[in-house]
């Protein structure tokens, strides 16, 4: 049976003026990103192959291992969490996950799960996590404690262990950031869980939020545990951020076999009720898909090291100029003293008080980071209020291993 009842309607309502204006829109978004370099959005294949696939409706609604018999990419769903899996050392035959449609959702699951082994139990976050931790706690009405940071980004283990203290025994659930939003430093699971033992805190549930480093830290050699080998619960990451999709979208993993639903009877579209989402975007499984297949292990190995010898080179082309910044080992995030307002919207910075950063993933090139530190210098120079020296910034040290990385064993 032929079936096509795209092409009459297609005949029926050609295109017209609103290609000049598609054409227009195409020819801005490239120009911006040729300046996009403040925030960790890869740019590494365009796509087009997946063309064809546009015109269906790709539902992955429900439960990733339970699909029903309709249009959706849960075979191709099922693989990614494989894949991902063995990288962050959970074995599936003890875990679960599903593909967000975002960060946000994959840390609200997470969240969602810990409080459900611990209806009482606080949430703990720190000052420099994602502003989404305030929505989670509002929405699921949870008490929070926040945890101070260091000037630089790095959580106050002091403050910490002294929250940790407060609680009395009270359960915790814990969000640990696997590089901050903003200065991109990592609050390591190791030392959190050694405090925890200390003050004999064994009522907790610990997830990681591991948004951009998730996909890289795991190909960098000497880079901090952070997976499933510790005693963590849960753990997502942004599929847009460092592996470059063009639709928003995640993965969440947890330590828990079959996941319990949620009330709901989702007997009508065929599957199971255990997602935060109902309908899930099954085309951003494809492109995601589409992408670990063409790159592999080797292929993420070689962009996440390019990405930090990148941040080496920025790093190098700020104090050349006189620019003070910091950068946190194994990250490719720099911050800055914040420029004017032009240069930042031109630059589309990501800013914060008096401060500023850039991220060096794929798609930010050396000629960019070339052109972008020498009018950095120059707008720094036209404004008498901004000195080059960059005061309230120390300038952190860099490991050699970013330096020249060494081999990687793929496995």
């Amino acid at each position: 049976m032929h079936y096509d009842p795209w092409s009459p309607n297609e005949q029926r309502y050609p295109p017209g003026e609103e290609q000049a204006r598609l054409g227009e829109l195409h020819d801005r978004f490239l120009e911006r990103s040729s300046h996009y370099i403040g925030f960790p959005n890869s740019r590494i294949l365009d796509f087009s192959s997946l063309a064809p696939f546009l015109k269906f409706n790709i539902n992955n609604i429900g439960d990733p291992y339970h699909p029903n018999d309709g249009i959706n990419t849960c075979e191709f769903e099922r693989e990614l969490l494989d894949f991902f899996s063995e990288i962050f050392h959970l074995d599936l035959g003890q875990g679960w996950g599903y593909l967000t449609n975002g960060g946000t959702e994959g840390n609200m699951y997470g969240i969602v799960r810990g409080r459900d082994a611990y209806p009482d139990a606080r949430l703990i976050f720190s000052e420099e996590s994602h502003y989404c931790f305030k929505k989670i706690a509002h929405l699921l009405r949870m008490p929070y404690s926040v945890v101070p940071c260091h000037a630089d980004g790095r959580l106050d283990l002091e403050a910490f262990a002294a929250i940790i203290d407060a609680l009395k025994g009270q359960p915790c659930v814990i969000n640990l950031n696997l590089g901050t939003t903003f200065h991109g430093a990592i609050e390591s699971p190791t030392e959190v869980l050694n405090i925890l033992d200390r003050h004999g805190c064994h009522e907790y549930y610990l997830h990681i939020d591991a948004a951009l480093y998730g996909p890289m830290l795991p190909f960098i050699p000497g880079a901090p545990v952070f997976d499933f080998r510790l005693p963590i619960h849960s753990l997502s990451f942004s599929g847009h951020k460092f592996l470059g999709t063009p639709i928003p979208c995640g993965m969440v993993l947890c330590s828990l076999r079959q996941p319990s639903g949620f009330g709901g009877s989702a007997e009508y579209v065929g599957s199971v009720d255990t997602t935060l989402s109902g309908s899930r975007d099954g085309l951003s499984t494809l492109i995601l898909w589409s992408l670990i297949s063409r790159l592999k292990r080797a292929g993420l190995a070689e962009l996440a090291q390019e990405s930090l010898m990148l941040a080496e080179d920025a790093v190098s082309r700020l104090k050349q100029a006189g620019l003070a910044n910091i950068r946190h080992d194994y990250g490719n995030i720099i911050v800055f003293r914040r420029p004017g307002e032009d240069l930042a919207r031109r630059w589309q910075l990501a800013t914060r008080g008096d401060f500023a950063h850039i991220v060096t993933v794929p798609g930010v090139t050396g000629e960019m980071l070339k052109r972008f530190v020498s009018e950095l210098v120059q707008d720094f120079e036209n404004d008498q209020d901004h000195h080059l020296d960059s005061h309230g910034l120390q300038a952190c040290s860099v490991s050699p291993c970013l330096i020249k990385i060494p081999q990687v064993d793929l496995g």
